[in-house]
């Protein structure tokens, strides 16, 4: 009877032990952050809650194998407080960001370092349609949302991904992000920032420098993961870099910095890459010609 008392209990052991310590479960959407930002200076739909970093596959697999570079990357290449507008990461225009492809894109926040509490929102455009004529325009369109009511970190910039103790006026930390939505080929992504929109603000800055009027043209620029120190090529993901003061104010293009994930096909037209078969197909055909031009000499020379 002692022994089948023991085998009873190293049962309930085994039975018990991966409920207390088996990985959280993930779902195909995420799980809410536990404080959201409540201000909306225009009354914008939302995109969607805020969801926590981590609390997908995806967003998970983001915060391993992207952010730890990215954070690097930022620090090295776009420094505080100064002109950052001719950096080299800047290399894709904003203003043109096309989906190539469906997909359900997603906005992860991933740093911030300003004094303004600044929120974030999209507007689109279909396939042959224009897209907005004017910042206003960007806030008042049907189609508009807002993607980060507040986006607002206590977390810093050199803070460890997903942690940080979140506040009503400091309500993300890096890896938290938000299921934008499902966007069809041709359609237009504009993304845009309210300067302090979470704090009063109601200044409207486009990624269309057109839209802005105030000679600053780098309010919004975009860089891909090839161009990190260790290049993460065919990836998924674009990088939003607002600067949010009117007229440009220190330059420094890195106010607030999120990530769009809006699939390969969308990153790889933008960028103009071709095929991965085509070089292979162009060094094949080379090779086959200089073979031939080869093998005429040698022939020529015969006769």
């Amino acid at each position: 009877m002692k022994t089948n008392k023991i085998n009873l209990l190293t049962l309930a052991a085994l039975i018990i032990a991966p409920a207390l310590y088996a990985a959280p479960a993930l779902s195909d959407t995420g799980t809410p952050a536990p404080v959201q930002g409540k201000d909306d200076p225009y009354n914008l739909p939302l995109a969607g809650p805020v969801m926590q970093a981590g609390s997908t596959a995806a967003s998970q697999s983001f915060d391993t194998t992207v952010m730890p570079s990215l954070l690097k990357f930022i620090q090295q290449t776009l420094p505080e407080g100064q002109n950052n507008t001719k950096s080299k990461a800047f290399e894709l225009d904003p203003s043109k960001l096309v989906m190539a492809s469906s997909y359900n894109v997603t906005a992860t926040f991933v740093y911030e370092n300003a004094g303004y509490q600044n929120a974030i929102g999209v507007d689109t455009a279909a396939a042959g349609q224009k897209g907005p004529q004017s910042a206003f325009d960007e806030v008042t369109s049907p189609t508009a949302k807002l993607v980060f009511p507040d986006a607002s970190t206590p977390a810093g910039g050199g803070a460890a991904i997903g942690t940080g103790a979140t506040t009503v006026s400091q309500p993300v930390v890096p890896g938290d992000f938000v299921n934008v939505g499902t966007y069809g080929k041709g359609t237009l992504l504009d993304f845009f920032l309210i300067a302090n929109g979470a704090n009063g603000g109601s200044q409207v800055i486009s990624a269309n420098p057109a839209l802005n009027g105030d000679g600053f043209s780098q309010h919004v620029a975009e860089f891909s993961t090839h161009i990190f120190a260790v290049p993460q090529l065919n990836s998924p993901y674009l990088f939003l870099s607002f600067e949010d003061l009117w007229g440009g104010g220190d330059k420094d293009v890195n106010d607030t910095i999120i990530a769009l994930n809006v699939g390969t096909a969308t990153v790889n037209a933008l960028l103009a890459t071709p095929e991965p078969a085509m070089p292979l197909t162009f060094a094949a055909c080379l090779g086959l010609a200089l073979i031939a031009v080869r093998k005429n000499k040698k022939v020529a020379a015969k006769a």
